[in-house]
């Protein structure tokens, strides 16, 4: 037993080690073999191969590389062997060779093992039978020692991989089975015979050139396309049993030899057919030293692009492209029905319950849903549409709605439908059906805009019965949400019902076109610039294809080779060659690797249709297609592929697939120039519209793209864009191939813009994961009328669709009426560059900044006339709470910090002319980020960016943006942008950040200067301005539909201005309440002047009176800030605003709310006095000085006559009561620390208002104040006379015990030639303390009396922020009074107050 178990294990040993090995079916890399003869041959007859002919630019030598796909090979060696002089390649079986190697490696463990086992074996079994199996074991092992291959069971792929200048002498192909696949060769020889071993062996040839001999046969179909001939004798001999396709690159001149069933061929050869051998004969392009036979009996031949389609000559040259406008067909005279249909994607369900994400679902037909009801539901139940704004409907204009209704069971009690209703709702009376929050929807007490209730034929189960009607809306409907509400009978009962419902639309019917009456200007107040009317001037003969010292792409004798490059090769132009592209130069369809343009060399295309699909280029020469004085007229596409990649394929510092132009290169491209490349509506145009009307003249054509823009406030939320197709243009008169679906204003105060997307030229790209092609330049660069479509590589630095990259100061680089759509990153980006002009441009949907200036170095750059338009913030768009915005840090994700604030113009530097501009949608329009040093790489340059004011910013308009943020604006100075040296990482903080700007960016005391906005128009926007800088001047402004016109910090001053709450535009944002201006609440210095507030009108529904649509408000939310006297208004002016919404101001427990004011400087506000200042004060009788003080209950507020007061500030500091600089936020009763009360002037009653813990009183100035805090007196006290101006003062009152004696000084913290740090001399009454100088007190037992006057002051220009003769005082801490107050008899207490003191008024009469 013991013996059986190891015979068969002995037995199993030797099978498993000597057997036969099983045949290897998964890839095995076999290894590479270096070709270092430019003649080789390779004979693979005798196995089957697959050869792949391969362009690496990675190495500088061919080599061969073997893979195994099947068979026994495991080396190069068994199955290959290279001749000596290294020129032959031959398959066989080799591995006697191999295998004896093998055997020197294991014969000394092979062979003694087999020795050892088959001793040891003879000793355990004597039998013969047993002997004699392990003799047959042994032998059988020696054998598999000595195996053979099988070589018709080995399939090798063979890459023949050569860099993309190498050319072959001769390469000779012997083959067997298998297919051959050869792209980009270039060789004087190539010989490929599949047919002597009569093996199937399919033959592909692609883009390969010859200059000496081709040879292809094979049993199989031979398919070459694009073959170039590179001298003018070439043989080609060709044999087939199948087909021949044979496609050349640019002709064939030479005789023809052909056999075959069957020939199609181009005209351009002339060719007879011998009727008896059946050969076919002749010559192509008149015939030259070249011979191609063709055999191919039994199959069919196809010759094609034989004709020599470019010219070799030098003066060749392809016909220019001419101006083709394509003739524009009458506008229609009638406008055809359109219908807006529902379909179950387009709705949401809303009921008070019974709803769910499956109460509505796919119907059983076409335009079909089915609408389900769970049991015991309520009878009412509507179908919301999720489209805002779509379609709209004219007052008094009849339209029709239609639906056809099949009940989901036969009628009975709980499906009949009783009624159906049509409601138009204002968006915030309803659920919002949009984001999706919520399906519950209860009518209650919201008054649609309109409502229609209809009965139908709503019984049958068996078959849709339609219903139609029409209806004739009593108002204009825009900015609306489309219900229909279902009402049925009754409840539902025990079991679900369903209705089916097919074909629900609206029909806007057909009309007669008439004219409307069409603006005469574009605005009422502004003026905003419009480019020349004149095209830029052309000489054609002047146009870079003509001149004579060009050579051609397509000519061989251009390339040092001697050869026409493939496109799959890397391509550098010869040196010093002016090389024309003409369309029949190059491959249409394949993708050009790289092309290099040396400094010597130009790249000159012709003006000729063409299709140019590249990776890379990269320009130290020039690169032309077209210039200034010639623009191309021919539709040109150049398309830029590859996958997305980090790696710098085009050059160093270049990046990947696009366009590299190095400092000492030039690029310049002109297309058509298409005049203007935007304008606006001179009408307003509706739903179903076919036909606008626009502003200025263009020259757009039939069938080319436009946008019209959005006149509606959330952009970004609601698209409202509209992309369309010209049928027809007459003048300023366009109709479009579909109707408008959104309604797009035209009226006065402001016009929606229609820009031209269309270019003849275009660079666009492959659509791969966000990566599109990119131009950089660093050189001189000009381009106009060029498209970019679909470019910009997402959250990477440097890969923008247009980019003027550290190019320093040029001389004459422009942008002109260029296009960019649809792009993953930017737009058009100056970065490190100055003296570029960007002009008449147009950009529509871009993620990230649009217009970028990029490092905050960019200066005396020209943006004029441009327009970008649908802009996307990436990520998630910046928001936070009031006036504190976000951080966000520079990540994978988000490359640039600041593009979660993403604008049409991005200004890192201010001092740029920015002229005549037009932004829509994004976060803000024009974003002027504060940058306390240059980023990127300028790091090291020695300047503030934030410190230039706007160099010329006039004539721009911007709308619908501003709504991520509660302080956003269509112009934004705001946040902060830095680059945190630890980890080299950008930050970005979204919200306030101060702003100073000097004269030339200098930041030396005295030459501050303001930020300039003159000309401007902002509409659609949340804050129309928001400037959180220091020094700012808007003057000449048109606000309309704005949440608020403006908020403007530091010394500012908006004049001249309409400030419009409420346009006639049916598609604004009527679910905002708007106010005008909201005057800031402390440390600034505001004037208004020459402002017409219009149309704000009461809202019964607003929260409070800063929330209502009033013209100016207050900001009361805070303790903390306290308002000074910062506001004043002049020539105020008011259209359709009651007297009630002039002013709002809200009554809270704050200190904001308690000394809110303003100065009415001329009563044109409050009418108090025409022609007079009044003083406007809050709620708090504290403000009503005097008997013309009177109490507007509207406005909350108290208005007087100023006189002679001023607003006045003083700021007690009072040891652990009132601390200086300490901000306390708590309750409005552990706040109140006491009163402030007037007295004298003959006051008896108590006119009062609280002091709080955050420092600071503001109030009437030559007036009494009593202060009486609930802690008691203090011992010391500080008063800051923070804003008690020149000639003005306040005369103090406080309680102390008898007998208190005072020491009280003044004191000016700066040096001064004179002495202000003085001490107070005791009067000898209270009235001698009011009438003195400000330099005594008194104290009567009872009070210590202070006259308070700011002893520095002397009406000098700089105390004062003065604009239009109105004057708002600085508010400065820089002058106080200190009181200290002894008392041995009555000493205060340990926490340094006298306490239980009386609370009483001082004299009236004093």
């Amino acid at each position: 037993m013991n013996k059986t178990i190891i015979f068969v294990f002995l037995s199993f040993l030797y099978l498993c080690l000597f057997s036969p090995s099983i045949v290897e079916t998964a890839e095995l890399f076999l290894g590479e073999i270096e070709i270092t003869e430019k003649i080789f041959s390779i004979d693979a007859s005798i196995i089957d191969t697959k050869i792949n002919y391969l362009i690496d630019n990675t190495i500088s030598k061919p080599k061969l590389s073997l893979t195994s796909t099947s068979g026994e090979a495991t080396s190069i060696g068994d199955i290959v062997q290279v001749s000596d002089d290294k020129k032959y390649l031959t398959f066989g079986d080799y591995t006697s060779l191999s295998v004896s190697n093998k055997l020197v490696a294991t014969s000394l463990n092979s062979l003694v093992l087999i020795s050892i086992l088959t001793i040891f074996t003879f000793g355990l079994f004597k039998n013969s039978r047993s002997s004699l199996f392990i003799v047959l074991l042994v032998c059988i092992s020696i054998f598999n020692l000595s195996y053979s291959i099988k070589l018709s069971e080995v399939s090798v792929r063979i890459d023949i991989k050569v860099p993309s200048t190498f050319k072959f002498d001769s390469l000779i192909l012997k083959l067997g089975s298998g297919s051959s696949n050869i792209n980009g060769m270039i060789a004087s020889s190539l010989t490929i015979d599949g047919c002597t071993n009569s093996k199937d062996h399919s033959i592909e040839l692609n883009q390969i050139s010859i200059s000496s001999e081709l040879y292809v046969c094979s049993t199989k179909e031979i398919n070459i396309k694009k073959l170039g001939l590179s001298t003018s004798n070439v043989k080609l001999n060709i044999t087939s049993s199948s087909n021949v396709n044979l496609d050349f690159n640019n002709g064939y001149s030479g005789s023809l030899s052909i056999y075959t069933n069957e020939l199609t061929l181009d005209n351009s050869c002339n060719t007879n057919k011998d009727p008896k051998t059946g050969q076919i004969v002749g010559t192509c392009n008149g015939g030259s030293d070249s011979t191609l036979s063709i055999t191919t009996v039994t199959g069919k031949t196809v010759i094609s692009n034989t004709e020599i389609s470019c010219p070799v000559d030098n003066s060749w040259r392809v016909t220019p492209g001419d101006d083709n406008v394509p003739l524009s067909p009458s506008i229609i005279t009638t406008q055809p029905p359109t219908e807006f249909i529902f379909k179950k994607n387009d709705l949401v369900y809303m009921a008070q319950y019974g709803y769910s994400n499956e109460s509505i679902t796919d119907g059983p037909v076409e335009n079909s849903f089915t609408v389900t009801y769970p049991i015991w539901i309520p009878p009412s139940n509507f179908l919301v549409s999720k489209t805002i704004g779509s379609p709209t409907f004219k007052a008094n204009v009849k339209y029709q709605f239609s639906i056809s209704v099949k009940l989901g069971q036969p009628l009975g009690q709980y499906n009949r439908i009783q009624n159906m209703s049509l409601y138009f709702f204002n968006p915030r009376d309803i659920t919002d059906p949009i984001n999706g929050a919520s399906q519950y929807y209860e009518l209650k007490d919201n008054i649609p805009l309109f409502a229609q209730t209809f009965q139908g034929n709503f019984t049958s189960s068996t078959d849709f019965a339609l219903t139609k009607i029409e209806f004739t809306p009593t108002v204009d409907i825009g900015t609306s949400i489309f219900a229909l509400r279902i009402f049925r009978t009754s409840f539902t009962g025990p079991d679900v019902v369903t209705v089916i419902i097919k074909d629900m639309k609206f029909t806007i019917l057909s009309k007669t076109i008439t004219q409307p009456t069409l603006l005469l200007k574009d605005s009422e107040l502004v003026n905003l610039p419009k480019p020349s009317s004149s095209f830029d001037p052309q000489d054609f003969s002047t146009c870079p294809y003509l001149a004579a010292d060009l050579v051609h792409w397509h000519n061989p004798s251009t390339w040092p080779n001697g050869v026409v490059p493939s496109p799959l090769s890397n391509i550098t132009l010869p040196e010093g060659k002016k090389v024309l592209i003409s369309p029949c130069s190059i491959s249409q369809t394949e993708i050009y690797q790289w092309i290099k343009v040396p400094s010597t060399s130009e790249l000159i295309f012709s003006d000729a249709q063409m299709d140019f699909n590249v990776k890379d280029i990269f320009v130290e020469g020039k690169f032309i297609m077209g210039t200034t004085k010639c623009r191309y007229n021919s539709k040109i596409n150049v398309i830029f592929h590859g996958e997305k990649t980090l790696s710098d394929t085009i050059s160093q510092y270049y990046g990947s697939k696009g366009i590299g132009v190095t400092s000492s290169g030039f690029i310049s491209v002109h297309g058509k120039q298409y005049h203007n490349t935007w304008s606006k509506l001179a009408a307003s145009a509706w739903s179903g519209d076919y036909v606008v009307y626009i502003q200025d003249n263009v020259n757009w054509e039939v069938g080319q793209k436009v946008v019209v823009i959005t006149s509606y406030y959330q952009d970004e939320d609601n698209n409202q864009n509209e992309v369309m197709t010209i049928a027809a243009i007459q003048g300023k008169t366009i109709q479009f191939t579909e109707p408008l679906k959104f309604f797009h204003y035209g009226g006065q105060e402001y016009q929606a813009e229609i820009a031209l997307l269309s270019r003849r030229i275009n660079f666009q790209s492959s659509d791969v994961d966000l990566f599109g092609g990119h131009v950089m330049v660093m050189g001189e660069g000009q381009f106009a009328g060029l498209g970019l479509i679909r470019m910009g590589q997402r959250n990477i630095k440097a890969r923008y669709p247009l980019h003027y990259h550290l190019g320093k100061v040029l001389k004459n680089s422009y942008i002109s009426d260029c296009s960019v759509t649809n792009s993953y990153y930017r737009c058009y980006t100056i970065h490190g560059t100055n003296n570029v002009t960007l002009t008449r441009n147009v950009a529509f949907d871009v993620s990230g900044h649009c217009y970028y200036l990029e490092d905050g170095v960019e200066m005396d750059n020209t943006l004029s006339f441009n327009l970008a338009a649908y802009v996307h913030p990436i990520g998630r768009p910046a928001a936070g709470p009031s006036q504190i915005g976000e951080l966000f840090i520079e990540s994978d994700q988000l490359r640039q910090p600041a593009d979660c604030s993403a604008s049409g113009y991005y200004i890192t530097n201010a001092w740029n002319t920015i002229i005549g501009n037009t932004a829509s949608g994004g976060w803000a329009g024009y974003a002027f980020p504060n940058l306390d040093k240059p980023i990127g790489n300028h790091r090291s340059v020695q300047m503030i960016p934030k410190a230039y004011t706007t160099k010329v910013f006039e004539g721009n308009t911007g709308h619908s943006s501003g709504h991520f943020f509660i302080t956003g604006a269509t112009i934004y100075v705001g946040a902060n942008l830095t680059y945190n040296e630890a980890n080299g990482l950008l930050y970005y903080d979204s919200g306030r950040y101060e702003r100073f700007t000097y004269k030339n960016g200098t930041v030396i005391y005295g030459n501050e200067v303001m930020m300039r906005f003159n000309n401007t128009k902002i509409y659609l926007s949340n804050f129309g301005l928001g400037h959180w800088g220091e020094y700012v001047e808007v003057v000449s402004y048109e606000s309309h539909d704005n949440i608020r016109s403006a908020s403007i910090f530091g010394e500012a001053w908006l004049s001249s201005a309409i400030v419009n709450g409420n346009s006639n535009n049916i598609a604004r944002s009527i679910n905002f309440n708007k106010q005008g201006f909201q005057f800031y609440d402390t440390y600034v210095k505001t004037v208004l002047s020459n402002i017409s507030f219009r149309n704000f009108i009461k809202n019964p529904k607003s929260l409070n009176d800063e929330d209502d649509n009033r013209a100016i408000i207050s900001m009361t939310h805070g303790d903390v800030y306290k308002p000074q006297g910062i506001s004043a208004s002049r020539a105020i002016s008011f259209t359709n605003v009651a007297k009630s919404q002039t002013i709002g101001h809200q009554v809270l427990p704050t200190s904001g709310s308690r000394y809110f004011n303003f100065i009415d400087w001329d009563s044109s506000i409050t009418g108090k006095k025409p022609g007079q200042p009044a003083l406007v004060g809050s709620h708090e009788l504290w403000y009503k000085f005097d008997n013309t003080c009177e109490y507007n209950s509207d406005w909350t507020c108290h208005v007087c006559e100023k006189g002679n007061k001023e607003i006045a500030n003083i700021q007690f500091i009072i040891p652990g009561l009132i601390d200086d600089g300490v901000l306390v936020y708590d309750t409005p009763e552990n706040l109140n620390v006491g009163n402030i009360t007037l007295f004298g002037s003959g006051i008896i009653d108590r006119r009062s208002t609280i002091v709080t813990r955050n420092q600071g009183v503001t109030g009437v100035s030559n007036m009494g104040w009593y202060l009486y805090l609930k802690a008691g007196s203090p011992k010391n006290m500080k008063i800051w006379l923070s804003q008690v101006v020149y000639g003005q003062h306040i005369f103090l009152a406080v309680p102390y015990p008898a007998k208190t004696t005072f020491v009280i000084k003044s004191n000016y913290i700066w040096n001064s030639q004179i002495n202000y740090n003085i001490v107070f001399s005791l009067a000898n009454s209270a009235a001698d303390v009011r009438s003195g100088n400000g330099t005594r007190y008194y104290f009567d037992g009872n009070f210590l009396y202070v006259k308070l006057v700011n002893l520095v002051l002397t009406n000098d220009p700089s105390e004062y922020f003065e604009r239009d003769g109105v004057k708002v005082y600085w508010v400065r801490n820089s002058f106080s009074v200190t009181i200290d107050a002894t008392n041995t008899g009555t000493p205060p207490s340990s926490d340094g107050f006298f306490k239980n003191l009386p609370d009483n008024l001082p004299s009236s009469l004093l």
